[in-house]
């Protein structure tokens, strides 16, 4: 059966559209969430973002992964913006995190799929367990390793300062995923 220039058309625009909402929902929700960030601003204790963006490739599908990497990367682009100076190693920092949040949620979409056999109705405690440890803190390890990692290489916090931030970080994902 042939493929209608008409129908493609229509499925990428219905792509394309699916992205950019997912990229400007992790930006908005992830701007709020940064309230409540330590400096250098980058991480904070709460962080939906990281819910919605494996949410929406649970749902959805990974093809999405692009929404959550522009989003990701407008959100540090911003956190950047907002220091004294904005600098590329800044813009670098925001890509790296952007990769490290793309790559978590991707993992964390392939994990569930893999262990949980999704989509799942989640109504049994064994079921809802498994499916927030591998969904929150065994994928989150991921984002706050990647991004606390380019963080220190960048100076942006010292040696010292990596654990607390490390923790923060991971603590913040998994409470995002666990919310969402």
């Amino acid at each position: 059966m042939p493929i209608s220039l008409k129908g493609l058309q229509k499925s990428q625009y219905s792509l394309s559209l699916s992205i950019f909402l997912l990229s400007i929902s992790y930006l908005s929700m992830g701007y709020l969430s940064l309230e409540l960030a330590i400096p250098p601003g980058y991480i904070t204790a709460i962080f939906p973002s990281a819910g919605i963006a494996l949410a929406a490739l649970l749902i959805w599908g990974n093809r999405l992964w692009p929404g959550v990497f522009l989003g990701s990367t407008l959100l540090n682009i911003a956190i950047g913006l907002q220091q004294d100076s904005f600098t590329p190693s800044e813009i670098s920092v925001a890509l790296i995190v952007a990769t490290g949040a793309t790559l978590q949620a991707l993992a964390g979409s392939w994990i569930v799929r893999r262990y949980i056999n999704f989509p799942i109705a989640l109504a049994e405690e064994k079921e809802i367990f498994i499916f927030m440890l591998l969904a929150g803190p065994i994928a989150c390890i991921i984002c706050a390793t990647i991004g606390v990692t380019s963080l220190y290489l960048t100076e942006a916090i010292t040696l010292s300062e990596s654990i607390f931030s490390w923790f923060t970080w991971w603590v913040g994902d998994v409470i995002g995923v666990l919310i969402t």
